[in-house]
């Protein structure tokens, strides 16, 4: 804190009380007023020295261009924005490493899971390839052997055509017997069948025939019930039985 206006109270009262003398009372009087007119009226300082003394102010020390100013808070350092600014930096800095690091951490773990899918993936999709490989061996088996049914269906029923073809016209071109069926009659152990000529008038017209006997070129070969069967022409011919009067 600055003393200069105290230095400068005790410095003009020193020369308001010692100034004067009694030959020349009026300059006296004249400068005790003029000293007056610019000094605060109030008490007059002490003229003791060691009253200036007690203050703490030596008589050297009462030239005000040569006396420090002191200050009660001390001036910040001029350097302090510059650290404060270079400690920010480096905090960031700091901060920046970790997170380019956790970044890193982070970049590596997800590749990591981006390969294990990919791996997982793909060999899914290495047996999907497989199974529908077999299905497809599969599908083309089933076609195949469905081919050869188709075939073999198409083969028994040209055959089937050809047989049912045949045996019209078998029926066709089959002779006609030239006689009459009218019962079979057993004899001795041994079936006899009855034939009569179609233009047989009565019951002395009717012939009996055993297996083996012949009428008219048609061989007697087998007696069924309903039906005898007859060899002419190299054909096999079947005559339902019938009554005379048929």
């Amino acid at each position: 804190m600055m003393r200069f206006p105290s230095l400068l109270i005790l410095v003009a009262s020193l020369i308001a009380g010692c100034g004067g003398s009694d030959d020349d009372t009026t300059s006296t009087t004249g400068d005790s007023a003029s000293v007056d007119a610019v000094l605060p009226v109030g008490p007059a300082p002490s003229s003791d020295l060691d009253g200036v003394e007690e203050v703490g102010i030596g008589m050297g020390d009462m030239d005000p261009t040569t006396a420090p100013i002191e200050f009660d808070d001390k001036p910040a350092p001029i350097d302090a924005p510059n650290n404060a600014v270079s400690s920010r930096l480096n905090e960031l800095e700091e901060q920046q490493d970790d997170l380019f690091q956790e970044l890193q951490y982070k970049t590596r773990d997800l590749q990591d899971a981006m390969t294990a899918h990919v791996e997982g993936v793909t060999a899914s999709l290495a047996a999907l390839t497989a199974r529908m490989e077999k299905a497809e061996a599969r599908i083309n088996e089933a076609n195949e052997r469905l081919d050869g049914l188709e075939k073999n269906v198409a083969t028994v029923a040209a055959q089937k055509a050809r047989a049912a073809s045949s045996r019209a016209a078998a029926r066709r071109d089959q002779p006609t017997a030239p006689f009459l069926l009218t019962g079979v009659e057993s004899r001795g152990g041994i079936d006899y069948v009855g034939v009569t000529p179609r233009s047989a008038t009565g019951l002395a017209d009717i012939r009996f025939m055993a297996i083996g006997d012949q009428y008219h070129g048609w061989i007697l070969s087998g007696i069924s019930e309903g039906f005898a069967t007859f060899k002419v022409r190299r054909e096999t011919v079947t005559v339902p039985f019938s009554s005379p009067s048929s």
